[in-house]
């Protein structure tokens, strides 16, 4: 019985194809994120919003959901576009 190969395509790492490029020359790059300082003060900080409770209890009694309401914040949007 023969048995024959499937082709010739052998698929070698990048680090084995070269012995002459060892692992600690190898450069892999990677993400970066930079927080701006203004960020890191907001994370540190309590920002105090002008009339939250006021804010939430329209939230919960679904004020901002009127017809009103919508369409004005849309004329506003429109606006800026103008």
């Amino acid at each position: 019985m023969e048995i024959k190969g499937v082709g010739t395509n052998i698929f070698v790492p990048k680090e084995v194809a070269n012995p002459k490029v060892k692992n600690s020359e190898i450069t892999v790059q990677k993400d970066k994120v930079e927080i701006s300082e203004m960020a890191k003060q907001m994370q540190t900080e309590k920002i105090e919003i002008k009339n939250e409770t006021l804010i939430r209890e329209r939230i919960a009694n679904k004020f901002y959901d009127s017809d009103e309401v919508v369409n004005h914040v849309a004329g506003a949007i429109l606006k800026e576009f103008e």
